[in-house]
């Protein structure tokens, strides 16, 4: 049996059902019925539109977002700002952490070269020439 045959046997068996009502049963179920579609049609005419989020608030426990509260007003702030202030913490870190990696290279470097445990092929290099000279500033 497949799903039309199964709709049609149902059908079936409420209209039967049905007939065998009493004719104020009948009645109300006809005025029920009227007045779903009325409410069915009015809600579908309507534009529907339904925030995403929603907080619970003074009125029937839910207020809309867009509702211009205070907290509302203080979280969107917040809301803008914490991201560029995680971002501007970072790239400062970021920066931080760069600097403190070349100088413990160039003291390394130094160190090295303080020792005299710096191979020859080092000195030879022409990196390691505008390396120097960057350092003392010249």
């Amino acid at each position: 049996m497949n799903e039309a045959e199964f709709a049609y046997r149902v059908r079936q068996a409420l209209n039967e059902g049905a007939e065998r009502l009493e004719y104020r049963v009948v009645l109300r179920l006809e005025r029920a019925r009227r007045a779903a579609l009325a409410r069915q049609k009015a809600t579908v005419e309507a534009p529907l539109w339904v925030p995403a989020l929603r907080f619970s608030g003074e009125r029937g426990g839910m207020a809309a977002l867009d509702q211009p509260t205070p907290a509302w007003l203080w979280l969107r702030r917040l809301g803008l700002l914490a991201p560029a202030l995680a971002l501007a913490f970072g790239f400062v870190g970021i920066y931080r952490w760069h600097q403190e990696q070349q100088i413990a290279e160039h003291a390394n470097l130094d160190l090295a070269v303080l020792l005299d445990d710096t191979p020859i092929d080092t000195y030879a290099d022409k990196g390691f020439g505008v390396m120097i000279g960057n350092e003392q500033g010249i």
